[in-house]
């Protein structure tokens, strides 16, 4: 049995799809599908249901599925064992992260990695929102750092591992006349907002606020990056939840006296097998969280 089509088949099965193997493996569509059409002749069977909408897998193709997920797992596993016996990790590993992780905690982190494991080469590339953890698992990206308001778990499944990497408070940020006078949360209630889309952590903490102080945010503006947010509230256009990362570049706002806002939970989230997790993403993991201690 040809181990590369087994690759294939696992990433349709994880995927459900041609689609999502073909992101994963960085294939065609088309491609993809001939090495199922491959496999499938190689063992004389159906491996899937082609009469429904989406490409079903059979009891045999699921059964293959985990027999490829136990190898690959294998091969993670001998990659820890050589890492471990020549204190050295290699590899490209793509990190996901947000412009104010970038400039803030990223720019500190690689040197180190450098430094520690030089055979580890860090690709750095700003990506936020919804899709992010969607291109982890589909091996687009090795490591994501990943934001949520203290009032969301963070991110979990058989395939992957986070790790918190930062915990900082949030802030009201105002135009610096208007800053002084806002010092209570029902004061926030006539206020207009800047926020960043669902589900950023700031947009979850604003809800979260206001459901406290029974009032409902008037959204004046919504700016996916930190800066853009500061540049309006600046301007005059609102008032903005921040948290600490974005004070850095707050300048000619002001924080608001205002206490007991929560916090932001910063995650490292990598894939992981039965057999543990990469070591050349380990290095960067573990280069961003040295810079906690």
């Amino acid at each position: 049995m040809n181990p590369q089509r087994l690759r294939v088949l696992l990433e349709v099965v994880r995927g459900e799809g041609v689609i999502g193997a073909a992101r994963a493996l960085r294939l065609t569509p088309q491609a993809v599908s001939q090495q199922l059409g491959l496999l499938e002749r190689e063992l004389g069977v159906q491996l899937f249901d082609r009469t429904r909408r989406r490409l079903a897998a059979t009891e045999l193709a699921r059964d293959l599925a985990r027999h490829a997920e136990r190898i690959e797992a294998e091969l993670v596993a001998a990659q820890r064992t050589a890492a471990a016996a020549t204190d050295r990790a290699t590899g490209v590993v793509r990190l996901a992260a947000f412009q104010s992780a970038i400039r803030w905690l990223v720019v500190e982190a690689l040197p180190l990695v450098r430094a520690r494991q030089p055979g580890v080469t860090p690709l750095v590339v700003e990506m936020y929102g919804a899709g992010v953890l969607g291109a982890l698992r589909a091996r687009e990206i090795d490591l994501v750092i990943d934001d949520r308001d203290e009032s969301s778990p963070p991110p979990h499944s058989p395939t992957i591992v986070a790790r918190l990497l930062l915990r900082e408070p949030y802030f009201v940020v105002a135009s610096a006349g208007l800053a002084r006078s806002l010092r209570t949360l029902r004061q926030l209630a006539d206020q207009r907002w800047i926020s960043p889309p669902e589900p950023a952590a700031c947009h979850a903490a604003l809800r979260r606020l206001a459901a406290r102080a029974r009032f409902e945010p008037r959204i004046a503006h919504v700016c996916l990056e930190l800066p853009t947010v500061l540049a309006l509230v600046r301007a005059g256009e609102g008032i903005a939840l921040v948290p600490a990362l974005a004070m850095a570049d707050a300048q000619a706002v002001e924080a608001c006296p205002i206490s007991r806002l929560g916090m932001r939970h910063l995650y490292l989230v990598q894939r992981t097998t039965s057999r543990g997790t990469e070591p050349a993403v380990d290095a960067v993991a573990e280069a961003l969280l040295a810079l906690r201690r």
